[in-house]
C-alpha cells in the first residue's frame, strides 16, 4: 500500500501547518495556554512572529523564547522564528544605524533638454556629497516625438561630459539640434527603507545574520535541528522607490525599469555584470533603464535585471540559506507577488524563483482579501495596495508559481508553502479558510502559516485571530481545519505532479518590453486551467547555461520536456516582442528535438491555445460538462495515482464524469473526503470516475495496483425526503459569556428557521443551539442542515457526530438513531465580526447567522 495513503488511513500524517504565534513581550503568563491552543487545533509546529515584540533580541525576548521553546518541546512541537523586528525583514533589528556604510545605494538621474548648437554653455550640478554622487553625464541627440519609436527618445550616440566639470557647472558644447543631457548619481536617496541592509551587498547582509540569527544559536544551540526548525523572511524587498521628477509613481506594484523618475537599487558590480552580459561597456548607455535609446534599450535593461536579481539571490537568500544549513535548520519565507511585482523591483525582488533560491521551500502569501472565493471572473474589491485585485494573477498565477517551484527548484524538493488567512477580518469563517485552503492544495501548495494566534484578544493587527483567548466562535471550524489539510498534504506531498503544459515565466521579457510588448503568464494559465488543463511556471533559468540558479535543466527526452523529475509535453511562451537572446537558441533546440513549443501572439485567442495544445497530444483529464471551476490535480508515487478534485464555485454544485489517464490494471481506488473522515471504495470503470460535489466541497481518490486497496464500503447515495418535521428550541450563548444564554424561541420549526434571523441581534456573536426531540427507529439516515452560518456541530442522543464548516452540512445518523425518542442538539457558530468591528472585516459579506433555511432528513438509496 501507497505509504502516505496507509499513514492518513492510521492517523500518522506528518504536520504541514505552522501558524504565526504574534509576541508583544506582555503575555509571559499566558504562553503555557497559547501554545497549548496552537497545539490542540492540530497544527504541531508554530511561527514565533517577532514584529510586535517590545524587545526584540533583547532580555524581554530570550525570557519570552525560552518559555516558548520549553511549552513547545514538551509537547514535542516544531518553532520556526520570524527574523526581524520590522516589517519587512531587512531592518535588521536596527543594527544597520551601526553601520551606516552599509546602507542601500541606488541610481538616479537627472536629465535636461537643450537646442544647439552651443559652445561652452554650462549647466549647473546638483550638490554631491558621499551620499549623493556623480557617477556620469552624457549628452544624446534626440529623435523627434514624431520620429520616434516606442523605444526610442533618443539616440544611442552619447556624448560624454564628465570631464568637462568646471566647479559646480559642467561645461559642454554640442552641435545642431535638440540634447538630453543626463546626469547620473549613486545616492542614498530614492530608498523606500533607508536604515535597511543592502540586499545587494553580501557584508551589508551578514549585518541581518549578526543581528538575529548567530544571537539565536549562541542562546538556543541546543534546540536547533530538534525543536528549532528554522528562520522566516517576510516579504524581503530591494525597496528601490520614486524618486522623480519626471513621471508619476504608478504604485508599488509597478515600479519596472523603463519607468522614468524610479530610483534603482545600485551596486558598483552591476556595470561589470552587464559588461559581461552585453559584451560592451554599458555604462554610457545607462539612461536606457529609463528612457528608450535604440534597438539595444531591452538588452541593456534585461542586463541590468538579470544583474540585480542575481546579487539579491547570491548575497541575501544564499547567504541565509547557507547559514540556515550549516546550523541544522531551515530557511523559508516569501517577497511580495502581489500583481505581478514578483518580477519587478520596489516592493518586491525582480525574479520570483531568484528571489528564493536559496530557501529550503518556495513561499507565497494570500492576505488583505485578494483571493475571494468565487471571484475567479471578476477584479473585486480588496485591502491590499491599491484596493483593487486582479483575480488572472491571483487565481491562476500566484498559487502556480510556488508549486512550480517546489517541483523544479533544486532545494525546495516539492515545498511549497502559503502564509495565508491574514487580514481578512473576523468576517472570515472557517467556510471561506476551508476554500482558501483547497484553493492551495490543488495548486500544489503543501505548507501552512495561518495568519495568526495573538495573545492580545481583540487584537486590532490584522484580524481573524484563531482562538481569541477562548473566545472564537470559530475555533472549532479552525481545528477541524488543521487536521483536514495535514491529511491532505500528505496525501499530496513526495510525488511527482502531472503536468500537460509548461509556461515560459514572463519576468525576462516584462525586463525587454514595454507596456502591452510583453504578455504576462496568467494570459495562457486561466485559458488552460479553466480548461483543466494543468501547468507549471518554468523561468528563462531552467533553459539557459549561465544563469547560476538552482533549478532543474530543461531537457528534451522521449519527446517531452523533463526538469528534474517533471514532465511536459507542450511548453507555452507567452506574446512578447523581444526575447533574451540566450534563450532563444535552447527554445529552438527543443523546437528541432520535437517538442512543441507554442509562441503565442498578442492576439491569439483562448480558443486557438487550447486548439494548439490539443493539436499536441490528449489531455491529462477531461470533464464533461465543462465546469471551468473545478480544479483537479494528479501526482504519482510508485505505482499511485493520486488526485485530488474541488469545486471552487460557492454556488454550484458539480454533478459530472471525469476521465482519467490510462489507468489499465489500477481501476479500483479509495476516494477520501477527509473533512467528513469518511474513506470509502471509487472505481474508474472505462476510465472514468462519477463526481457529486456540493460548492466548496472537495475529494481526493488514490488508484494503484488491487494489492494495494483496501476493500472498503463503497460511498453512500443519499436521495432527498422530505423537509424535516422538527420543532426547535433555540438558545443563544454570547462568545463573551458562556452562562448567559437566552432563549430566541421556545418552539419553531424547521420550515421557519429563517424567520429567527431577524429576532437575532446583528451585533451578536456566539453560539446559537437548537434542540429537538424526534421520533425515529434504527435506519440509514442523514440530516441535510441546509444553508448555515458558519460552522455547525451536531449531536444526536450525546453521539457527537462532528463539526462541518462548508456545504454539504450533512449529517450521517445512522450509527446514533434510536428506536423511539431521539434527542438532537445543533449547535451553529457564527464569527467575531458581528460584536467585534473591525476595518478588515469591511471587504466582506457577513453570512446569516444560524440555520437559514433547506434542513432535510435523506435517506439511503437501495
Amino acid at each position: 500500500m501507497y505509504q502516505r495513503m496507509k499513514d492518513v488511513l492510521e492517523g500518522r500524517e506528518d504536520n504541514y501547518m505552522l501558524p504565526f504565534y504574534w509576541q508583544h513581550g506582555d503575555h509571559y503568563d499566558t504562553i503555557p495556554e497559547e501554545v497549548e491552543r496552537i497545539y490542540r487545533s492540530g497544527a504541531r509546529a508554530f511561527c514565533v512572529e517577532s514584529r510586535p515584540h517590545r524587545d526584540f533580541v533583547g532580555e524581554g525576548w530570550w525570557r519570552d523564547m525560552d518559555r516558548i521553546l520549553a511549552e513547545a518541546e514538551k509537547r514535542d512541537m516544531k518553532v520556526w522564528i520570524l527574523d526581524d523586528d520590522h516589517f519587512p525583514t531587512g531592518h535588521a533589528a536596527g543594527r544597520v544605524k551601526d553601520h551606516p556604510e552599509l546602507r542601500k545605494w541606488q541610481l538616479v538621474e537627472r536629465h535636461v533638454d537643450v537646442m544647439g548648437p552651443l559652445r561652452d554653455a554650462l549647466l549647473t550640478l546638483d550638490r554631491t556629497n558621499d551620499e549623493h554622487v556623480l557617477l556620469g553625464i552624457w549628452a544624446y541627440p534626440r529623435v523627434p516625438s514624431r520620429e520616434s519609436e516606442i523605444l526610442e527618445d533618443c539616440r544611442p550616440e552619447p556624448l560624454c561630459l564628465t570631464e568637462e566639470i568646471d566647479g559646480d557647472f559642467v561645461r559642454f558644447t554640442i552641435p545642431d539640434g535638440c540634447w538630453r543631457v543626463f546626469f547620473l548619481y549613486r545616492t542614498r536617496k530614492g530608498n523606500d527603507h533607508p536604515d535597511y541592509i543592502d540586499m545587494l551587498r553580501e557584508e551589508s547582509v551578514r549585518v541581518l545574520i549578526d543581528a538575529v540569527y548567530e544571537p539565536h544559536y549562541a542562546h538556543y544551540a541546543r534546540y536547533f535541528g530538534n525543536t528549532i526548525a528554522g528562520f522566516f523572511s517576510d516579504e524581503p524587498s530591494l525597496g528601490n522607490g520614486w524618486y522623480g521628477p519626471h513621471s508619476e509613481d504608478h504604485g508599488m506594484y509597478n515600479r519596472r525599469v523603463g519607468m522614468p523618475g524610479l530610483a534603482l537599487p545600485w551596486n558598483d558590480r552591476i556595470p561589470g555584470m552587464m559588461r559581461d552580459s552585453l559584451g560592451f561597456d554599458p555604462s554610457p548607455l545607462l539612461p536606457a533603464l529609463w528612457f528608450g535609446m535604440g534597438k539595444d534599450t531591452g538588452r541593456i535593461r534585461h542586463a541590468y535585471m538579470d544583474a540585480v536579481t542575481k546579487l539579491y539571490r547570491d548575497c541575501f537568500t544564499r547567504q541565509l540559506g547557507r547559514w540556515c544549513a550549516d546550523h541544522d535548520v531551515q530557511y523559508i519565507g516569501h517577497i511580495i507577488e502581489d500583481m505581478n511585482a514578483h518580477g519587478r523591483l520596489g516592493c518586491s525582488a525582480g525574479h520570483y524563483f531568484r528571489s528564493l533560491d536559496g530557501q529550503h521551500m518556495s513561499g507565497i502569501d494570500i492576505v488583505l482579501h485578494q483571493i475571494m472565493p468565487g471571484m475567479a471572473d471578476y477584479i473585486h474589491s480588496c485591502t491590499a495596495s491599491g484596493n483593487n485585485a486582479d483575480p488572472e494573477f491571483f487565481d491562476y498565477v500566484l498559487g502556480k508559481l510556488a508549486s512550480s517551484f517546489a517541483h523544479i527548484g533544486c532545494e525546495t524538493e516539492g515545498r511549497a508553502m502559503c502564509e495565508v488567512f491574514g487580514a481578512y477580518g473576523w468576517a472570515e469563517g472557517s467556510p471561506a479558510m476551508k476554500w482558501l485552503l483547497d484553493y492551495l492544495l490543488v495548486r500544489g501548495v503543501n505548507r501552512f502559516v495561518p495568519h495568526a494566534f495573538s495573545p492580545a484578544f481583540p487584537d486590532p493587527d490584522c484580524p481573524p485571530h484563531f482562538g481569541a483567548a477562548g473566545k472564537d466562535p470559530q475555533y472549532a471550524g479552525f481545528a477541524k481545519l488543521m487536521p483536514y489539510g495535514n491529511r491532505v498534504a500528505h496525501l499530496l506531498s513526495g510525488g511527482i505532479h502531472r503536468a500537460d503544459a509548461a509556461i515560459l515565466y514572463h519576468a525576462d521579457a516584462e525586463w525587454m518590453n514595454r507596456d502591452g510588448d510583453a504578455m504576462l503568464t496568467q494570459v495562457p494559465a486561466k485559458t488552460l486551467y479553466d480548461a483543466h488543463i494543468d501547468y507549471d511556471i518554468l523561468p528563462a533559468d531552467c533553459f539557459t547555461e549561465d544563469s547560476g540558479s538552482r533549478v532543474f535543466p530543461a531537457r528534451a527526452e522521449g519527446g517531452v520536456l523533463r526538469v528534474g523529475a517533471q514532465s511536459y509535453r507542450v511548453l507555452i511562451v507567452p506574446a512578447a516582442k523581444e526575447l533574451p537572446e540566450k534563450l532563444k537558441t535552447p527554445l529552438a533546440a527543443l523546437e528541432k528535438a520535437g517538442i512543441p513549443v507554442i509562441r503565442m501572439t498578442p492576439g491569439m485567442t483562448p480558443e486557438e491555445l487550447l486548439e494548439a495544445v490539443d493539436r499536441t497530444g490528449p489531455r491529462n483529464v477531461t470533464v464533461e460538462g465543462g465546469y471551468p471551476l473545478l480544479r483537479i490535480c494528479h501526482y504519482t508515487a510508485g505505482t499511485a495515482e493520486i488526485f485530488m478534485f474541488a469545486n471552487e464555485s460557492v454556488s454550484d454544485p458539480v454533478k459530472t464524469r471525469v476521465r482519467l489517464p490510462d489507468l489499465a490494471g489500477k481501476e479500483r481506488g479509495v476516494l477520501f473526503d477527509l473533512l467528513t473522515d469518511e474513506t470509502t471504495s471509487v472505481s474508474a470503470q472505462d476510465g472514468a470516475v462519477e463526481l457529486d460535489l456540493a460548492p466548496c466541497q472537495s475529494v481526493l481518490a488514490v488508484f494503484d495496483t488491487p494489492e494495494n486497496i483496501p476493500d472498503l464500503p463503497a460511498k453512500k447515495s443519499w436521495t432527498e425526503s422530505e423537509p424535516a418535521v422538527l420543532l426547535f428550541r433555540v438558545e443563544t450563548v454570547p462568545y463573551d459569556d458562556k452562562d448567559a444564554v437566552s432563549v430566541l424561541a421556545e418552539a419553531v420549526s424547521a420550515n421557519d428557521l429563517s424567520g429567527t434571523n431577524p429576532k437575532l441581534d446583528p451585533a451578536f456573536s456566539g453560539t446559537i443551539r437548537y434542540s429537538a426531540v424526534f421520533d425515529g427507529q434504527r435506519e440509514s439516515l442523514a440530516l441535510d442542515l441546509g444553508k448555515v452560518g458558519q460552522t455547525s456541530r451536531l449531536w444526536l442522543n450525546g453521539h457527537d457526530l462532528g463539526v462541518r464548516v462548508c456545504p454539504p452540512y450533512r449529517y450521517d445518523l445512522t450509527g446514533a438513531l434510536e428506536d423511539g425518542k431521539n434527542e438532537l442538539v445543533i449547535e451553529v457558530y457564527n464569527t467575531l465580526a458581528n460584536a467585534i468591528r473591525d476595518h478588515f472585516s469591511s471587504f466582506m459579506a457577513i453570512p446569516a447567522s444560524g440555520l437559514t433555511g433547506g434542513i432535510r432528513f435523506l435517506r439511503e438509496k437501495d
